[in-house]
């Protein structure tokens, strides 16, 4: 996925200094490691939910998607029944670069919002540019355009691969392997499917492959049976003939299906190989999904 959509529990350090003019505050939710620190704007909770859940800790799944919403935020200037917030979102990796980055994902509230509503979120889908088997820090940074007041909210994202996929290799590497709906432009990281979506079985960042002439030959076979071992699908080489630069293969190799409805036992099981014409090289992927 080439695109980024950048739309606690108990809180157990809190330290709050506070006169006519300025408070502070630090907050920090140990099952998650959500840190926020407020000078000047504060937040009665911080809310932080996985694909609609409740997150319980820092791991999270390659295309997962991570909300976080900012409740009863306080201490904007307030004008004619309106405050003007600035939220900004950064993704960091562990060594300190700056993965991805808005620095206005509230373009609108410059006329100012109604102070009646205090409440902010932001959203941020775990895919390309962010890899699994790294640590990043999501960062939010919520600032006045009226004051000087900040509020800030750090936490850690160890992004971890799908563990519904299980993936084999010889001799050929990958970045992501990963199930897609075409038709909810969505990971699907729960095995959840439903009949006429689209889903792709994506790859990205395969390596390995055996060039000739500056080509790379790859077959590619997927099966799909449902739990009673009906074969409801056999593709045995959905490349056939077709030749590939290495630059191409290694943007991303894609097998499509569709489930048209019908009489299946769930769960299904999706099969893919993916081998190199010119050696022994190959990978081979399996999940299972289940039909709604």
């Amino acid at each position: 996925m080439k695109n980024n959509i950048i739309r606690l529990f108990a809180i157990s350090t809190i330290v709050a200094v506070t006169s006519c003019n300025f408070n502070k505050s630090i907050n920090k939710d140990f099952a998650t490691g959500l840190k926020t620190t407020g000078d000047g704007i504060s937040a009665s909770s911080v809310d932080i939910t996985v694909n609609n859940e409740e997150a319980s800790s820092d791991k999270y799944t390659y295309g997962q998607t991570i909300v976080t919403t900012f409740n009863d935020i306080d201490g904007f200037t307030v004008e004619d029944g309106k405050y003007f917030p600035k939220m900004a979102v950064a993704m960091v990796s562990k060594k300190g670069d700056t993965v991805f980055a808005n620095s206005d994902l509230l373009p609108n509230s410059a006329s100012g919002l109604s102070s009646i509503k205090r409440q902010l979120k932001g959203q941020v889908i775990l895919a390309n540019p962010i890899l699994s088997g790294d640590t990043y820090n999501l960062i939010y940074t919520i600032s006045d355009l009226k004051g000087d007041g900040v509020f800030v909210s750090k936490m850690p994202v160890e992004l971890i691969k799908d563990s519904n996929i299980k993936i084999s290799s010889e001799k050929l590497s990958y970045s992501e392997g990963y199930i897609m709906s075409a038709t909810h432009k969505s990971v699907i990281t729960n095995r959840k499917v439903g009949f006429n979506d689209k889903l792709l079985f994506i790859f990205e960042g395969l390596k390995g492959f055996t060039t000739k002439d500056g080509f790379v030959e790859l077959g590619m076979t997927m099966t799909v049976e449902d739990d009673n071992g009906t074969v409801i699908l056999d593709q045995p080489d959905m490349f056939l003939n077709q030749k590939a630069t290495q630059a191409q293969v290694s943007q991303s190799i894609q097998a499509s299906l569709v489930l048209t409805k019908g009489t299946l036992e769930n769960p299904l099981k999706w099969h893919i190989k993916i081998w190199d014409k010119n050696s022994k090289a190959k990978i081979t992927a399996e999940t299972l999904l289940e039909v709604e």
